[in-house]
């Protein structure tokens, strides 16, 4: 039997969970986080090669970006590649995986198949969330299930993968203004000190100071999982946050995401 690779990126756990159930599909399957600061290098050579990552501002998140721009694939040129998206609409998943066809093209690969995955939208910076995660949980592993097959039957289907020029001019401003949003997140003093917020953060970006409270490092991607995870709701963004609800994937307890960022 081959070897297969997924490589994900989650904060809430929405990617991880969808990663996890291809996975479980495709078999001798391992599952690594793009949050890895150093350059990944495939040294054994893999059957199937995926990537699993959420949707920011109609575009892939900037570590995705850079971990695919280090990527060195050697022996795995000719693996099958596919790519899947999650969004809280395949509406407004514009170029989540053209973005990631176009790098790969790059370095001489090209993406065999790629969709996108609706999930539960929680965003709550500009929004409170619905009353329906569950309903709306059941529903994507539904819709998971026929991608699964596609994967797994390694078909070959690129619908409309074209960089949309509007979108990704939102995707560039985006892009631009997140690492620092992260200046505007305030930690109350219900903090616990759990360290859960620094476990389950993709990127490395907070830290704790003297009073063991939490600091941001200003290289933020905006998956709030800091926000999302926090038991005691200690961390919110400016006054915007407080009272809003939390989400975090049924399925996916922030221990797995810690393991998956190596803690």
């Amino acid at each position: 039997m081959g070897k297969n690779i997924i490589f994900v990126f989650s904060g809430t756990g929405n990617s991880l969970w969808a990663a996890k159930k291809i996975a479980e599909e495709l078999e001798n399957c391992e599952i690594v986080s793009m949050g890895c600061p150093k350059k990944y290098t495939l040294t054994d050579e893999y059957d199937v090669i995926g990537f699993v990552y959420p949707t920011y501002y109609r575009g892939i998140p900037a570590k995705v970006e850079d971990f695919v721009a280090r990527f060195d694939f050697q022996n795995s040129r000719n693996a099958y590649f596919f790519a899947v998206a999650t969004c809280g609409s395949v509406n407004t998943a514009c170029n989540a995986t053209a973005q990631l066809r176009k790098l790969l093209k790059r370095k001489g690969i090209t993406l065999n198949y790629a969709e996108k995955l609706a999930m539960f939208s929680n965003y709550i910076i500009m929004y409170n969330m619905r009353d329906t995660a569950l309903e709306e949980s059941r529903e994507s592993a539904c819709n998971l299930e026929p991608i699964i097959g596609n994967i797994k039957k390694r078909t070959f289907a690129l619908t409309k993968l074209r960089i949309k020029p509007f979108e990704q001019l939102i995707y560039k401003g985006f892009v631009h203004f997140a690492p620092h949003m992260d200046k505007h997140y305030n930690v109350s003093d219900a903090c616990i000190h759990c360290g859960i917020c620094q476990k389950v953060c993709p990127v490395n970006n907070i830290d704790y100071g003297q009073d063991k409270k939490p600091y941001f490092k200003h290289h933020c991607e905006q998956c709030l999982a800091c926000i999302h995870h926090c038991p005691v709701k200690a961390i919110n963004y400016k006054d915007k946050t407080q009272n809003r609800k939390r989400y975090t994937h049924p399925d996916i307890p922030w221990q797995e995401l810690s393991k998956l960022n190596s803690y």
